[in-house]
């Protein structure tokens, strides 16, 4: 599926939602500043880009969270995006997942799009430093977003190789 835009925004302190926005549904996520999941997003980008079959992101929601794991890698790859409820404690984190949406999606396009969507951030909060500030400390992935646009900018359009 190629037909799909990737958002984060960040809403109240401490929270943000990370969308999917697909032609015929929406996926919301709900996030929080308690780790890097506009990071977590970025390094998976990177890791399909890159030539790897599979990838984990991760988006906390205190006690809980959201994993999109991407499995199959070749041109296409079956995401999975799973909530779970509590990924805090050892003993029960991987429990009582709950499928919120599963397809295949284009490398391509996820990779573009998160790019996309960084860019759009960016714009946004107009720096890296006031992302910085708006997110509870943690960083904007500057070096994540430069890689995946120098690999981009690197090859024509509609191919994407590991390098």
């Amino acid at each position: 599926m190629d037909n799909f835009i990737l958002r984060w925004r960040i809403g109240n302190p401490g929270s943000a939602t990370f969308t999917l926005d697909f032609l015929q549904e929406t996926v919301e996520v709900h996030t929080t500043y308690v780790a890097d999941g506009l990071g977590s997003v970025m390094q998976a980008a990177l890791d399909l880009q890159g030539g790897s079959s599979s990838a984990i992101a991760f988006l906390p929601a205190e006690p809980g969270g959201t994993c999109l794991f991407f499995a199959g890698a070749d041109s296409q790859v079956y995401l999975q995006v799973v909530e779970f409820e509590d990924m805090s404690s050892e003993s029960h984190r991987w429990g009582g997942g709950r499928l919120r949406w599963n397809g295949h999606v284009s490398i391509e396009h996820f990779v573009r799009q998160a790019v996309n969507m960084a860019e759009d951030v960016l714009v946004e909060y107009e720096d890296a430093a006031s992302y910085r500030a708006a997110w509870g400390g943690i960083p904007f992935p500057d070096n994540k977003l430069r890689s995946l646009r120098d690999r981009i900018d690197a090859m024509p359009i509609g191919e994407v190789k590991p390098e």
